[in-house]
């Protein structure tokens, strides 16, 4: 199955096409699709309708269109490290994950997905050093607490930590921009 990583903006609607299909989803399995991930949702909701320079809300689409997760993008400097690091957060899979009508390896599959399609994020869209996820569930930390030896040996990244909840990892390949812009210049265009 071929996946894109769409950003959602106001014109294209993807967010109201994400709430829509996933209220079907959790009517099939007889569940509220308004309280679905509410807590989740209602930080993404305003981004999603509303998406700044540097921080967007992220859908994970099938090639017929089906939406699978979702999550926040931000670039922004932190301290510790040198250039823009890109955080995922809030990450939410559709309820067909949650509710348990996909297989351990799908769901293993979304997660490679969209850990590939984000570190591709840093290197072209939102230009990035760095890529640090922040682990939905302790499944999610346990999946990449195993892959993080074999991710460790791969040219793609020149480092490659776990602390705590989170995946931290540096890129081999320089982003797409330059990355010497200051934190000011990087504030005011937030």
């Amino acid at each position: 199955m071929q996946f894109s990583l769409i950003a959602c903006t106001a014109q294209n609607g993807l967010w109201k096409s994400v709430r829509h299909s996933w209220r079907e989803q959790c009517e099939d399995f007889e569940e509220d699709g308004d309280s679905y991930a509410q807590a989740g949702m209602s930080v993404l909701a305003p981004l999603a309708e509303e998406p700044l320079r540097r921080a967007k809300v992220y859908v994970l689409c099938d090639e017929a269109g089906t939406p699978h997760c979702i999550f926040q993008a931000n670039s922004t400097f932190l301290p510790h490290f040198t250039g823009r690091v890109l955080r995922i957060r809030h990450m939410i899979l559709s309820p067909d994950y949650d509710y348990g009508s996909k297989s351990v390896e799908e769901y293993a599959q979304i997660l490679t997905e969209a850990f590939s399609q984000a570190c591709d994020l840093a290197i072209k869209e939102l230009p990035s050093a760095h890529v640090k996820f922040h682990f939905r569930t302790p499944a999610d930390l346990e999946f990449f607490r195993r892959a993080r030896p074999s991710l460790a040996k791969e040219p793609a990244f020149t480092s490659v930590d776990m602390h705590g909840a989170w995946l931290s990892l540096s890129l081999a390949t320089p982003p797409a921009n330059d990355q010497k812009a200051s934190i000011r210049e990087d504030m005011s265009h937030a």
